[in-house]
């Protein structure tokens, strides 16, 4: 990974399934924007590209290919080759022109499939080799964001959705390894990663999400 070197500032909003993420992300596209900021709000997988399309179909397995037959590297590299294109079509032209990239979900999704130790650096050193092949920089968002929950405050927020709708990362046995690997991901990237408490309504965690983009915004950690 290497730091964004464009004058547009990238931040992603993560966290396990049921965290709020994806709600505070719109949040802050609210908030920056009365401000008069220039900002681009993006979501991965990419389903604007063809491969995104085929994230989703892999992910409810509707043509009878599904993600769950697939190994961990197997499912990731969809991943990659769908970041590394929308990268490449739409979150660096931005940020080259100064513009403000606000991203639900972003590289450190990958944490999504950690299955045991080491996996981490398997899967980053994946993706950053698709990326070198693809001629694209691997960019890291200048901020992350992840949303911590206890799993079974995530579990009964998803038992809200009905289960044909859940994908194959939205089942309640992967909530805890999730976190406990996004959780990893943070100590290690310590230096660009932030964990915000997730528990509270949307006023509170935002209130906690303004602090962090506060942090971004004026080049504080």
């Amino acid at each position: 990974m290497i730091q964004n070197p464009y004058p547009g500032k990238f931040i992603a909003f993560e966290g396990i399934d049921g965290c709020g993420k994806t709600t505070q992300c719109d949040e802050a596209f609210e908030v920056l924007s009365g401000f008069g900021a220039d900002l681009l709000k993006v979501k991965e997988p990419a389903k604007y590209l063809p491969s995104g399309k085929l994230i989703y179909g892999l992910l409810f397995g509707r043509e009878g290919v599904r993600f769950e037959d697939m190994s961990q590297r197997q499912r990731q590299r969809h991943y990659y080759i769908n970041r590394a294109e929308h990268y490449f079509h739409t979150v660096i032209p931005a940020l080259e022109k100064g513009v403000n990239v606000l991203s639900d979900r972003s590289l450190v999704s990958i944490a999504l499939d950690v299955l045991k130790p080491n996996d981490l650096d398997i899967l980053l050193e994946d993706e950053e080799c698709y990326f070198r092949m693809a001629e694209v920089p691997f960019i890291r968002p200048d901020a992350v964001f992840i949303y911590d929950l206890p799993p079974d405050v995530a579990v009964q927020r998803l038992n809200q959705k009905d289960e044909r709708r859940r994908d194959f990362f939205e089942q309640p046995d992967k909530i805890k390894r999730t976190r406990d690997a996004y959780l990893e991901f943070a100590a290690k990237f310590s230096e660009f990663c932030q964990v915000i408490d997730g528990q509270g309504d949307v006023d509170e965690v935002f209130a906690r999400t303004t602090i962090a983009l506060e942090g971004v915004f004026s080049g504080t950690p």
